[in-house]
């Protein structure tokens, strides 16, 4: 007799998959040539009925091109972070879909899109392949994100505006200033590499913003709560503390919300994602649990959160 037939993802997943990453080069693509100065569609902004449109009125290809700087690494960024979930997951058995990037409007998101997801169409049979599942993506997303941020720094040029104090770096958003803050990982980098602005903001390089973003998406996927990648891997690493570990995340923000107020709503989504754990325990058979240099990797990447915390994140 046959065995059953082997679990496969829907079809139309894959076409879905490549329409979406399309559909997100293109946004950030127009998210990149925004932040050169350059709109390549001309978009018009319009008001119907009280909804905000963003209506295209041209389309240049020369435009859209300058874009490429700061769209090509960070979609890799996101890519290579999906894949990473995915790889782990086909390594353990799981039936994973392909990498899943949600684009949106880059007038609002700044950066062109929500981030990404994949999809497991099995369960995860134990704690060990939860920890690599959830491990792979930020792990991998962390160490190209730095590799962007750092080469990204040595071809960023000081700007004719004094740097702000926890906000040394700038951007222009269509002619729009905005300030950015700095993680200790990135004042560290300040510290290693030869730059120096000499007390003026430092205008990022597209290579570089997009190796900033790859960094705070990297945080904000490692905090511990709900089915974000850090509540997975603190699932993983000890089921019965992954509530207390919420919990603080909600204490943190709410201080840091003095700081930065924008912390403060991070505060309510922690506390309503936190309310449920990743995984149901009785669904989660005990072992094999991770060991060795699995739980070393682990916490050291969990670690990272406080290196990665920018304080004020962002100003205008």
């Amino acid at each position: 007799m046959s065995g059953p037939e082997p679990v496969k993802g829907p079809a139309w997943e894959l076409p879905l998959g490549i329409g979406l990453l399309a559909l997100t080069l293109l946004s950030t693509l127009t998210a990149g040539a925004l932040l050169a100065g350059v709109d390549p569609f001309g978009i018009k902004f319009r008001t119907v009925a009280g909804i905000p449109f963003w209506w295209p009125t041209e389309f240049s290809a020369s435009g859209l091109v300058q874009g490429v700087p700061f769209a090509l690494p960070f979609v890799g960024i996101l890519y290579a972070h999906e894949w990473g979930h995915r790889w782990a997951a086909r390594r353990h058995g799981i039936v994973a879909g392909v990498p899943l990037l949600i684009p949106f409007p880059p007038h609002v998101s700044v950066v062109g899109t929500l981030g990404g997801l994949v999809r497991l169409h099995t369960a995860i049979p134990h704690r060990r392949a939860l920890l690599d599942v959830g491990l792979s993506g930020p792990l991998i997303s962390l160490v190209l994100s730095v590799i962007c941020l750092a080469a990204g720094l040595l071809l960023s040029t000081g700007a004719e505006v004094p740097a702000r104090e926890g906000l040394p770096f700038l951007i222009l958003f269509q002619g729009i200033p905005i300030r950015l803050g700095e993680p200790l990982l990135v004042q560290g980098l300040m510290v290693i590499l030869p730059i120096s602005a000499e007390g003026a903001a430092l205008h990022l390089h597209p290579l570089a913003f997009a190796g900033w973003v790859g960094l705070v998406l990297t945080f904000l996927n490692l905090l511990p709560l709900g089915q974000l990648d850090g509540g997975q891997i603190l699932y993983a690493l000890h089921p019965g503390r992954q509530r207390w570990w919420s919990r603080a995340t909600v204490g943190v923000f709410l201080i840091l919300g003095f700081m930065w107020p924008g912390w403060w709503a991070w505060g309510v989504i922690s506390f309503l994602m936190g309310r449920n754990r990743a995984i149901p325990l009785e669904a989660m058979p005990a072992e094999p649990a991770p060991s060795g240099w699995r739980r070393v990797v682990a916490w050291l990447v969990m670690g990272s959160l406080v290196l990665l915390l920018p304080p004020i994140p962002v100003s205008f």
